[in-house]
């Protein structure tokens, strides 16, 4: 089966002080996360507000984590965009500053065909990199149907992997029937992390492991053992932080949980997502420190 990782795949955030690049507050989030257990490292994708970040802070960011990660963890970077030029330049980009492999969300906004999404993948692909592909409807509009999910797996040799954040029992079930033995399947829904292993998925890509890498990782490796009560046992303390890391849009809460827990320097985010509604910042100051 082919797979970048087993485990736990951090969704990494950017962290921003005074609208620029706060490397000293990456850092300190890079080397917790690896200390507590993270297997990947996805930065520059949705939660690292990849949207917003021009190309040469990309570069900064990647050699970056590269350099602070020194093959301790994987390093996976978000490429994906609606317009195929830029992802290739963004994927090739990737590829050349050392990165093992690209998280690539489907093309948004522009509502492709499932024969496109084909192509889009098939055509990336001529690239010679590792692709995790990336399903997220709510965001995107569009669904990786399951019928074409079973054709780029066949004969995109490429396609390592897919992020599924879908909370459809029945979909993510037939997911794993499809994609068992051939590429790995990541739960892109921290609440529904347990269930995913349950079901073979060979691990998550997480926002909240962000703040908490040493639970989020605890779910999985007891769930890897074969101790489903421990594992749902810790699933369910991690309930209601990861609930609250979506109150608003990823990755403005996660973002302030990391700046309460002295992780980063600051929460902010760029334009167009502003600050977490105060109402919000008071239900995590309750529950920010008891995983």
């Amino acid at each position: 089966m082919k797979s970048l990782f087993d485990g736990v795949g951090v969704a990494l955030v950017t962290p921003f002080l005074d609208n620029k690049i706060d490397f000293s507050s990456l850092q300190k989030l890079l080397e917790k996360c690896i200390s507590e257990g993270a297997d990947a490292i996805v930065a520059l994708a949705t939660t690292g507000e990849a949207a917003t970040i021009s190309f040469a802070e990309r570069k900064q960011v990647i050699l970056f984590c590269k350099k602070v990660i020194a093959q301790r963890a994987k390093l996976i970077v978000g490429t994906g965009q609606n317009n195929f030029s830029v992802c290739k330049k963004l994927t090739r980009q990737a590829k050349s500053l050392g990165a093992d492999g690209c998280l690539v969300v489907t093309p948004y906004y522009n509502k492709t065909t499932q024969n496109g999404l084909i192509k889009f993948y098939e055509e990336l692909a001529k690239i010679k990199f590792p692709i995790i592909m990336y399903n997220v409807p709510a965001r995107t509009g569009l669904n990786l149907e399951l019928s074409t999910i079973e054709k780029i797996i066949s004969s995109n040799p490429f396609v390592f992997g897919i992020k599924e954040s879908t909370c459809d029992i029945n979909r993510i079930i037939k997911l794993h029937k499809i994609c068992k033995d051939k590429i790995a399947i990541y739960s892109g829904e921290d609440d529904l992390n347990f269930l995913f292993y349950c079901l073979g998925g060979n691990g998550t890509i997480s926002v909240t492991a962000n703040a908490y890498c040493k639970q989020v990782k605890e779910v999985f490796s007891a769930c890897a053992n074969e101790k489903l009560k421990l594992g749902l046992s810790k699933q369910n303390l991690l309930s209601n932080i990861n609930s609250l890391m979506f109150c608003e849009t990823n990755p403005v809460p996660i973002k302030y949980a990391l700046h309460k827990l002295n992780i980063i320097s600051s929460p902010q985010v760029r334009m167009p997502l502003v600050q977490l509604e105060i109402s919000h910042k008071a239900m995590i100051d309750e529950t920010i420190n008891r995983p």
